[in-house]
């Protein structure tokens, strides 16, 4: 009876970790946004204890901070780990979509299209949580298809780390909105079976993210 207690309640915990890790990655807690246990046990249905387990986890996949007052923080990026983060994700993002090239065919283009749609309608209605889950929807979807679980793990663990910034990326400008888009490009060199051109154009949405982030989140911050 004690270990179907156990398993359980991290059953539980695990469940809980997983809504906080999506509600970092989409931006849905922000840079400095204080989290109290007990307010959060209640507004998801549990009890204390596997919210407490989820979110000394997540303290320790360096997501949040932990306080003396039974609270946790999400930490306000500073300039120099938020270009690392970059510059790794660059990395592990661009061997995922040179790994996934060759698995997309006429299925997975046709959903991943849906998504791209899915996303670019987010984008012009202005609401930053839905173009950030569709966002996500798209980019894990096409990650998926590199049949590279241990490497899609480890890119979600820097999403994890940098989704609260992800709050600046919007709004943008109607041009930058209504404009041709690195995912339309990046479908069309996945449709062509091209695995170099898809990762460069991979690797330019994220410097293009990135740049709005210096403009919106780092402004007058100085790299060290």
């Amino acid at each position: 009876m004690i270990e179907m207690d156990k398993a359980q309640r991290l059953s539980l915990t695990a469940q809980v970790e997983s809504s906080l890790r999506n509600a970092l990655i989409v931006g849905k807690l922000k840079p400095g946004a204080r989290l109290v246990t007990r307010d959060l046990a209640a507004q998801l249905g549990t009890s204390i204890t596997p919210v407490r387990e989820a979110l000394l986890r997540l303290v320790s996949a360096g997501a949040l901070n932990a306080t003396p007052a039974a609270a946790f923080l999400v930490p306000e990026m500073s300039r120099q780990r938020f270009e690392e983060i970059t510059l790794i994700r660059k990395q592990l993002e661009g061997l995922a979509v040179k790994a996934a090239t060759p698995f997309v065919g006429k299925k997975q283009i046709a959903e991943l299209k849906k998504l791209c749609a899915r996303f670019m309608q987010a984008k012009q209605s202005g609401v930053a949580e839905a173009a950030l889950e569709a966002n996500r929807a798209f980019r894990f979807t096409l990650y998926g298809y590199a049949q590279m679980p241990t490497l899609e793990a480890l890119i979600e663990q820097l999403w994890v780390q940098i989704g609260p910034c992800f709050n600046y990326l919007y709004p943008q400008p109607t041009e930058v909105v209504n404009g041709h888009h690195n995912y339309d490009r990046l479908l069309d060199a996945l449709q062509a079976g091209d695995a170099i051109n898809s990762e460069k154009i991979l690797l330019k949405a994220i410097d293009d993210g990135a740049e709005i982030l210096v403009r919106h989140y780092f402004s007058g911050e100085t790299l060290d």
